[in-house]
């Protein structure tokens, strides 16, 4: 394998690893703050931070999937939350 392929071939696969992560976490803290809805009272009072953590474990998740891509510039236009969305087509 030629170097720039190697460091390529290497990057591809780091990025691999991170999505990798990425994706872990949000399905971690997804659980998390699930875990926390099952507590109705807990669930009332604290709705919006609540909502918070349900936001970073969708952004983690359209990262992780970013990273993973094959074709970065056609994820980036199926990424469902629009402010993540128009910071990642400045990318381009």
């Amino acid at each position: 394998m030629a170097p720039m392929a190697s460091v390529a071939a290497a990057n591809t696969a780091s990025h691999r690893q991170i999505a990798l992560v990425l994706e872990e976490l949000s399905q971690e803290v997804e659980a998390l703050g699930a875990s926390l809805c099952g507590d109705m009272d807990v669930a009332m009072r604290h709705m919006d931070s609540l909502q918070a953590i349900d936001l970073i474990a969708q952004k983690q998740r359209s990262l992780a999937k970013l990273l993973d891509a094959d074709c970065l510039e056609t994820e980036v236009e199926r990424i469902g939350l629009d402010i993540l969305r128009e910071r990642m087509r400045l990318l381009r």
